[in-house]
């Protein structure tokens, strides 16, 4: 999704630039538009990469918390079998 937003982007920033170098404009009103264009192209990037860490963090933190509970239950799972098999070799 992010690698479409990222092109997505890209598109439309290149089609503004080309529109602007092409407008029948003075070359310093088309210099400060282009620059305008390019400092608001820099804020989107800017803001996806911010909500991609913070959604990576996110998923991380996630993972961490599912792994630790996971690994919890397969403890618990494994001194359970072990218990029940050394009452197995006791009763024998």
């Amino acid at each position: 999704m992010t690698k479409g937003i990222f092109s997505f982007i890209l598109g439309v920033s290149a089609g503004v630039a080309l529109g602007l170098l092409f407008a029948p404009k003075a070359g310093e009103e088309t210099r400060e538009d282009i620059k305008e264009t390019m400092d608001n192209i820099k804020y989107k990037v800017d803001d996806l990469y911010h909500r991609g860490v913070i959604k990576t963090s996110e998923l991380y933190e996630k993972g961490r918390e599912k792994t630790s509970e996971l690994y919890e239950k397969g403890k618990e799972k494994t001194a359970d079998f072990l218990d029940k098999r050394k009452k197995k070799s006791e009763e024998a």
